[in-house]
């Protein structure tokens, strides 16, 4: 009040001495460069982690690929081949909840997301084993004609082509 009855009021964006837009601007400037630096620092982490996972899964790979070869047992390198396998699935499970109980925020989250991780992995299972199935029956097909062509076939009396 300037004594005339009439009130003044001013508008600044100075509080405290400094320049509050320009102090914001060099908070947000630097909250970036720290963010972004943070960035490539976990970038560089996933990286390298990533990378070391990698060479032990292709370990442990070779090394169970080559126990048939180095000791005869395939049987045991199957074995192992299948535990190698299931332990991927549980690990896809436990990264399948943990996903979707952090993007849902919920239990409900993480139980779907094992549900379709499930369905993922039968659905696979069953193309695989189908895809065994239909090359073993063309082996066995394919087999079965050289046999009746050399005259092998036990329902032929020694003769190509000729049953009895």
């Amino acid at each position: 009040m300037a004594g005339d009855g009439k009130i003044y009021i001013t508008i600044s964006d100075k509080r405290f001495g400094h320049n509050v837009v320009e102090a914001d601007a060099q908070n947000q400037l630097d909250k970036q460069t720290t963010s972004k630096e943070d960035n490539v620092d976990s970038y560089i982490r996933h990286r390298f982690f990533n990378m070391i996972e990698s060479q032990a899964k292709q370990a442990v790979n070779y090394t169970i690929s080559n126990i048939g070869n180095f000791t005869g047992d395939y049987v045991t390198q199957q074995y192992m081949s299948d535990a190698v396998q299931a332990l991927n699935f549980i690990t896809e499970l436990g990264v399948a909840a943990y996903s979707g109980a952090k993007m849902t925020g919920s239990w409900i989250g993480a139980v779907v997301a094992v549900g379709i991780s499930t369905i993922n992995k039968g659905v696979s299972t069953g193309q695989q084993y189908y895809a065994g199935y239909v090359a073993n029956a063309r082996q066995n097909r394919s087999i079965d004609q050289l046999r009746t062509r050399a005259g092998l076939n036990s329902t032929n009396n020694g003769n190509r082509g000729t049953e009895y």
